[in-house]
């Protein structure tokens, strides 16, 4: 294991941290040591299959919002009502 690409982090902190740990190991592809009373109990790994990290962001936008339809332009469509003054 590369120790420039991993860090250690208690049971407490991590409890109080993780989302932020979670953030590290996955954006930044860290490996998190957890320790408890300074035994190592669990690693957290980014995970190895990050073709997903890969994708094209137009592409990526396309996947998940092209399922939404193009909606018309209402602004041309939009018929404005004259109010008539009563006095």
């Amino acid at each position: 294991m590369d120790i420039m690409n991993s860090y250690q982090i208690s049971t407490t902190e991590l409890k109080q941290r993780i989302s932020e740990v979670i953030n590290m190991v996955y954006f930044n592809r860290k490996t998190a040591i957890i320790k408890r009373h300074g035994k190592t109990v669990a690693k957290l790994v980014p995970p190895e299959d990050s073709t997903y990290r890969t994708k094209k962001v137009k592409k990526t936008l396309d996947d998940y919002f092209g399922i939404l339809p193009d909606f018309p332009d209402v602004v041309k469509d939009r018929r404005s009502r004259k109010k008539s003054v009563h006095l």
